[in-house]
């Protein structure tokens, strides 16, 4: 038991080894080599091969294709250990490892957690219920009923339901429910199967749970302006209704990548708790972010509604064209934000210098075209209309520069986690020559 204990050792060592290899090395080589070949290859090749080739890309989820493939992988490794090891849950084990893979190591370990417990919660109310009641329909419904609540109890989340299953599951090894050997062993195997899982998970996502936050950040401010440069060349060109119920739309659909992007960043707070190498500060800004681009979708689905309004209501006052001037400079304005954001190397006070100056410009063209709405303009109407939207305009420029006050409103504290280790070491390099300096004195 011992010999096959140690190669399993060495094989997931191994493994990890591989799958850091792969993820740092390998996988960032391999695409540049595939995009430079593709490069090369595009001018020689057929245009309904090319044709194909882009559907294909288009349709194809690379996260998809990964988890896939890792999942599987993650099975055989865990059923095989498993099986070295001679553990009577090789499948709990493959079980185990599938149900463990997400998109980093922080999510599978917490996943696993979960897991592991609601086993040993399932294990201990099996065998309490079995062994005072029997095996009979009254005692199954109580595994099943009493399993969901403990589960709920033990505050498991989508866990919870792993109480009852592995409950009922377990009746089907019959008598040996009874043995202690069968209880560890079965532990051991769902233990080895969320290790497995949290060795080969980072292959999945590809990237790091921060540098996702910052994907996910990155690309919503980018379809924020991507938004408002539409919305900004309709007013200036003129726009139909039909466009304006489509941008009014895909306004709405912005709240599926805020989702996205608060997933993301969720992510990173909770690692960052637990983590010795990612601190709380570093995550501070990117949950700032978040805030700011919150608001930035809220007030950018109100612009899209006033000028929808303004198209589908008949004898209503139209949006000035003047305004398309200002949505135009809030859309570089966001994306230079995108920018910024999608750069882990940036820094807060010397590169955000691009940033401030599109704010100022944005603050210019909001004075000068309201000005003008003013001047030119004399309905009512239309001078309503125009101060909303610049309202709008005004609490994107706030947000941007993190000054408006309503970003501080309901803000979670994200509260004191592990330091990161370039926080401890100098404070323990400090003990260590205060105590080398004492003892030689």
């Amino acid at each position: 038991m011992q010999h096959s204990i140690t190669i399993v050792a060495v094989s997931l060592a191994f493994c990890a080894g591989i799958a850091t290899l792969l993820r740092r090395k390998v996988r960032p080589a391999a695409e540049s080599a595939a995009r430079h070949l593709v490069a090369r290859l595009r001018p020689h090749l057929p245009y309904r091969l090319r044709r194909v080739a882009r559907r294909c890309r288009d349709r194809l989820d690379a996260t998809t294709a990964r988890a896939v493939v890792v999942t599987s992988a993650a099975a055989g490794i865990a059923w095989t250990a498993a099986e070295t090891m001679h553990l009577v849950g090789s499948v709990t084990a493959a079980i185990s490892a599938t149900l463990s893979v997400q998109m980093s190591s922080f999510a599978s370990v917490r996943e696993g957690t979960q897991r592991l417990i609601g086993t040993l919660a399932g294990i201990a109310l099996t065998v309490g219920v079995w062994g005072a009641f029997g095996l009979t329909p009254w005692s199954i419904a109580a595994i099943a009923g009493l399993g969901l609540a403990a589960g709920r109890l033990l505050r498991l989340g989508d866990g919870a339901v792993t109480v009852p299953l592995t409950s009922l599951g377990i009746l089907v090894a019959g008598s040996a429910v009874i043995t202690e050997a069968f209880v560890w062993e079965r532990v051991a195997a769902t233990a080895l199967g969320i290790l497995v899982g949290v060795i080969l998970s980072p292959l999945v996502g590809g990237v790091s749970p921060m540098e996702r936050a910052r994907q996910r950040l990155a690309h919503l401010s980018d379809e924020i302006a991507r938004l408002l440069a539409h919305l900004g060349d309709g007013l200036t060109g003129g726009y139909t209704r039909d466009q304006a119920a489509q941008w009014l739309a895909r306004s709405r659909e912005l709240g599926d990548d805020l989702e996205d992007a608060v997933t993301a960043v969720d992510d990173v707070v909770r690692q960052a708790r637990w983590s010795l190498t990612t601190s709380v500060a570093r995550v501070t800004p990117l949950h700032e972010t978040l805030r700011a681009l919150e608001h930035g979708v809220h007030q950018v689905n109100s612009v899209a509604r006033s000028m929808f309004d303004a198209a589908a209501t008949p004898h209503s006052s139209a949006v000035p064209e003047q305004i398309g001037q200002v949505l135009t400079v809030a859309a570089d304005a966001f994306a230079a934000h995108a920018g910024l954001v999608a750069d882990p190397q940036a820094d807060a006070t010397r590169d955000a210098g691009d940033l401030h100056e599109l704010l100022n410009g944005l603050r210019e063209a909001r004075r000068r075209t309201l000005r003008k709405v003013r001047t030119e303009v004399d309905d009512t109407g239309v001078l309503v209309l125009t101060g909303s939207i610049i309202t709008d305009i005004d609490r994107m420029t706030g947000s941007l520069e993190r000054s408006a006050p309503a970003l501080t409103v309901g803000l979670r504290e994200l509260g004191p986690g592990i330091p990161a280790v370039s926080e401890v070491l100098p404070a323990v390099r400090l003990a260590w020559q205060k105590a080398k300096a004492g003892s030689v004195g």
